[in-house]
């Protein structure tokens, strides 16, 4: 349980976190760049969550 918990903390930051950064990149250059930039960053924090439980997946078959 605590396991599930600690990774829907730590992906609520890291959603916050590229949030704050595109509306920074948004006032500081252009909503364009802002919006490259989220996009990007969410696709590449998707691709990231699905081999890490990929990989999660492997260890735990490996150990039974």
């Amino acid at each position: 349980m605590k396991e599930i918990l600690k990774g829907a903390v730590i992906a609520t930051i890291a959603m916050t976190v590229i949030i704050m950064v595109q509306m920074a990149l948004t006032y500081v250059f252009s909503f364009h760049i802002g919006e490259v930039f989220s996009k990007v960053a969410v696709s590449v924090l998707f691709y990231y969550c699905i081999i890490r439980l990929v990989q999660k997946s492997k260890s735990a078959a490996a150990a039974q």
